[in-house]
């Protein structure tokens, strides 16, 4: 068994789950279950040999383990630890679900940890459940592909034919990718965007287990997550948790499905999104402006990656020969590569691959929140987007270093 799912089921959760809980969690996977009497959970008065009995279970062989048991305990584990339980309350009064019930004086603490919450929200309340796993995949994703479509104020049909036929679409596709045709899809209102989260199965894994003195070898399929992110105002969608090759079809699934338009997103410059022009026009004493945002305490630049380009000799064509790379997480890695090249300018043999940056957000505390944002042009920003999404966004913007529709006018001179 997967070390996550080890620890989660370790012996002092089989010693103090709800055993009605458990109880029905393998009652769903009845049919392929090995190596469990299932009617061990019907004598109350041998609770002790109950638990022994799933103890041994969770000891034994992994072929005995169902594939839908193994994936239902590692959407449990996701959320069974003390961040999932702060997700599972948000979302279960987002949905105005109440989660405590009026139980007996002798109802036993433990009952409300983390694991036994994340059990039994599981299987009573399958709604809050899902939005808290979607919510949980969310905050994770630091790195999103980015298209602009070919207009703003293009608003999205979420009514239920169009949800269904995107879903459908979106299973066929990660089937063809052999991650089975299984799909389903949370549709969530985020200030003025709409948020995707996509559950879907991954390719089949193999591996070589040892039980005792035996190698063995078993297949699972887990679930994966991916993310979509779109704002009608700007006309811009973010993709995360999906292969590469396959970020430009989802786009398309979502323009022809959801917003009814085939190929909004497949413009030459719909990842055309981010530069680093006016740093290179700058040089090495390139600085952030941030004085627009008096809640930004300090910029700092901790890494840099230049290239040196030119012509290859053999065919012409321009080629990346070398590159430097300068981290400082004190003060400024840009100035730092700076007297490492004295002599050299920023320019058309050398050229800026990607900056790093870390903001300082100032809280009301002694302690500002800091954000690292890795800027690789023509198309990634990776930050984590779930605190200042806005605000980093605005900062890049005044500084010139988004090629969006008001960058013109917006940016300031930051040389």
């Amino acid at each position: 068994m997967a070390k996550n799912l080890k620890k989660f089921v370790n012996p002092k959760f089989t010693r103090t789950v709800d055993l009605g809980l458990l109880s029905r969690l393998f009652e769903r996977h009845r049919d392929a279950l090995k190596g469990l009497d299932l009617g061990v959970f019907r004598d109350q008065a041998a609770q002790d040999d109950a638990r022994e009995a799933v103890q041994d279970f969770f000891a034994g062989p992994e072929e005995n383990y169902p594939e839908g048991l193994v994936a239902d305990l590692h959407r449990i584990a996701e959320l069974g630890n003390a961040a999932g339980l702060d997700i599972i309350l948000q979302q279960a009064a987002r949905l105005g679900v109440r989660l405590t019930h009026d139980t007996k004086g002798d109802e036993p603490e433990i009952h409300q940890d983390p694991k036994h919450v994340a059990l039994r929200v599981f299987l009573d309340h399958p709604d809050v459940f899902d939005a808290a796993s979607d919510m949980m995949a969310l905050m994770v994703r630091t790195s999103l592909a980015e298209f602009v479509g070919r207009d703003e104020g293009v608003e999205a049909t979420i009514d239920n034919r169009a949800k269904a036929e995107f879903e459908t679409a979106a299973a066929a596709m990660f089937e063809q990718d052999l991650r089975s045709n299984y799909c389903r899809a949370g549709w969530y209102d985020d200030a003025d965007e709409l948020v995707l989260v996509i559950e879907h199965g991954s390719p089949i894994t193999t591996t070589d287990v040892l039980q005792k003195d035996q190698k063995r070898v078993i297949s699972f399929r887990a679930a994966e997550h991916a993310v979509l992110s779109y704002s009608s105002t700007t006309g811009r969608l973010k993709i995360g948790g999906v292969a590469k090759a396959r970020r430009s079809d989802l786009a398309e699934l979502f323009a022809e499905k959801i917003l009814g338009k085939p190929e909004f997103f497949a413009g030459d410059d719909a990842q055309n999104l981010y530069t680093l022009e006016p740093v290179q026009r700058a040089g090495f004493g390139f600085t952030f402006n941030h004085d627009f945002d008096p809640g930004i305490q300090r910029v700092q630049i901790t890494e840099v990656q230049v290239d040196r380009v030119g012509a290859d000799p053999k065919t012409g064509e321009t080629r990346t020969f070398y590159s430097y790379v300068a981290r400082d997480g004190r003060d400024n890695a840009l100035a730092r590569l700076g007297e490492m090249m004295r002599g050299a300018r920023l320019g058309s043999d050398w050229r800026l691959n990607h900056i790093v940056i870390r903001v300082h957000f100032a809280t009301g505390g002694k302690s500002a929140k800091k954000v690292t944002v890795k800027l690789k042009p023509p198309a990634h920003a990776m930050f984590k987007r779930q605190q200042f999404e806005g605000r980093i966004m605005t900062l890049l913007r005044r500084n010139g270093l988004l090629n969006d529709r008001d960058a013109p006018r917006a940016a300031v001179a930051a040389e």
